[in-house]
């Protein structure tokens, strides 16, 4: 039983119309926050209430080393808002369609039941939203934003004109890696580790999390605040208010200080380089607004060389890895299709993937090998497969428990061109792995990061999850745990069928 079942196991509905929305570890501030949504229309939850919802968390969690906070976040439905988050998720997943909408392709009416999104579109467009679920995913999108159903009606206007070809265009044709370059990290001022490899301010056009940007500081200002909520009601908290400027744009930066921080905050002053790592969201005036958790001072760095390289390498990207569909065929004799599952399975496209390497060591070995396929309502609907050709050997150890041996993988496509297919193989969806955030994941994210291509996936990890399951193993090898759930693991060691076998572990524990 995950945390949310045991808050529903030990509230009821007392709070049904409270809505997860985020749990985030902020390692350097020593704190674990939970964020929740509700509705605007819901009455106001008390003091005692947030209270009682905050002390539940830290008794069932007992996480000794960090400071529990849990934030209640009002949804309210305005049409602004509403067409951000259109506008966001267009941007984000499918960038060519943008080209085909304006503000006036979209009629918001809100209504006491739902919220009617009409959305005015070409012949061409409505078969291409219709081929790739668009609305739905929209609809999904919007409702977990801001809490209520909405109704998408596609209306088709012949008198659009739409020359560009669009069928097949989802990501692929809109990629555009982020534009990154160094810097020199002189001195840590609020936490340590910001890779020095900062993004250009002009590509944050939308809210993003854990983005790295340097520039000069505008405006710095300090503010002190008296806090309403919460057992520190009354207290007093610094928010350090100020401005980055690189030479491609500007953004607005918040900051609440800690006094342990204050010094190092009021240290800083207008015109010093900073590298600052932090999300991006929206603040109340809807204006975008980076919130820090890390700013470091820096120095500029000649990137000339760099950033010609960088684009000579990226300027030509052609796919190299074939996605193959799976049928209805195949989805009998892999998965049981009348299972049900919770709503982390079905409110979620996702895709289960493992990988071989040379070695253990994500900082220096390398990837040989990606299988993934990918799941909707529980289905299997994507595969993905592919040998990757590493720089250097494969050692005879690794060779001799994978069966790759160095002749299998003389032909095939280097990483760059394998992580450039797998991150568009992954947009949009939640990524899923057996001891994925330890190992797996750090060698995706580390190709990722050398091409700009930054995978800000939810990851759900089976490992972990199969720890918090009550399953009687002696460990929690992935074998192990099939072997437990009696789901058949063929061919180990091997991306394809260790993805294949994990993505049924993830059925089989989030059954209902």
């Amino acid at each position: 039983m995950n945390f949310l079942e045991n808050f529903n196991a030990e509230f009821g509905d007392k709070y049904s119309l409270l809505q997860l929305k985020s749990v985030v570890a902020k390692k350097s501030d020593g704190e674990l926050v939970i964020t929740f949504l509700y509705p605007s229309t819901a009455k106001e939850l008390t003091a005692e209430e947030k209270g009682e919802i905050t002390q539940f968390f830290k008794d069932k969690l007992n996480l000794e080393q960090m400071e529990i906070r849990v934030k209640f976040m009002r949804v309210f439905l305005e049409e602004k808002l509403i067409m951000k988050v259109v506008q966001n998720f267009f941007e984000t997943k499918y960038k060519i369609v943008t080209s085909y909408l304006s503000e006036k392709s979209f009629k918001v009416k809100i209504t006491p039941i739902d919220v009617i999104l009409q959305i005015e579109l070409s012949p061409r467009m409505v078969t291409f939203f219709a081929e790739n679920k668009v609305a739905a995913a929209l609809a999904k999108t919007l409702k977990d934003n801001f809490l209520t159903d909405f109704v998408l009606e596609l209306n088709e206007n012949h008198e659009i004109d739409d020359e560009v070809d669009i069928v097949n265009v989802e990501m692929k044709t809109a990629f555009k890696p982020v534009q990154r370059y160094t810097v020199e990290i002189v001195k840590d001022v609020i936490g340590k580790g910001i890779m020095p490899k900062p993004e250009y301010l002009s590509f944050i056009t939308a809210p993003k999390s854990s983005v790295i940007v340097a520039g000069f500081i505008k405006k710095i200002e300090r503010k002190d605040i008296i806090i309403k909520n919460g057992k520190r009601a009354g207290q007093q908290k610094a928010l350090f208010n100020f401005q980055i400027q690189d030479e491609k744009g500007k953004i607005d930066c918040s900051y609440f200080c800690s006094k342990s921080r204050e010094k190092d905050m009021e240290a800083l002053e207008e015109f010093m380089y900073i590298l600052v790592h932090g999300d991006v969201k929206l603040n109340f005036m809807n204006k975008l607004c980076l919130y820090p958790d890390k700013i470091a001072l820096a120095s500029k760095v000649d990137n000339h060389f760099e950033e010609e390289a960088q684009q000579k390498k990226i300027k030509e990207f052609e796919s190299v890895v074939e996605i193959e569909k799976m049928t209805a065929l195949e989805q009998d004799s892999m998965f049981e299709q009348k299972r049900k599952y919770n709503n982390k399975i079905m409110n979620n496209a996702i895709v289960v993937f493992d990988i071989e390497t040379t070695g253990l060591d994500p900082t220096s070995d390398e990837i040989t090998e990606i299988g993934a396929v990918k799941l909707e309502d529980g289905n299997a609907v994507e595969k993905f497969s592919t040998f990757v050709k590493p720089t250097k050997k494969i050692p005879r150890e690794v060779s001799e428990l994978t069966g790759i041996t160095n002749e299998m993988v003389e032909n095939a496509p280097s990483i760059e061109y394998v992580i450039k297919d797998f991150y568009d193989f992954t947009r949009g969806c939640v990524i899923c792995g057996h001891n994925a955030v330890d190992f797996d994941f750090k060698f995706i994210k580390r190709e990722g990061d050398v091409l700009g291509l930054e995978f800000d996936n939810m990851i759900i990890d089976t490992l972990k999850e199969a720890r918090g399951s009550r399953l009687k193993v002696s460990n929690y090898k992935l074998g192990t745990v099939c072997k437990a759930l009696g789901i058949s693991l063929e061919g180990a060691h091997r991306a394809w069928n260790d993805a294949f076998a994990t993505a049924q572990v993830l059925l089989k524990l989030n059954e209902v």
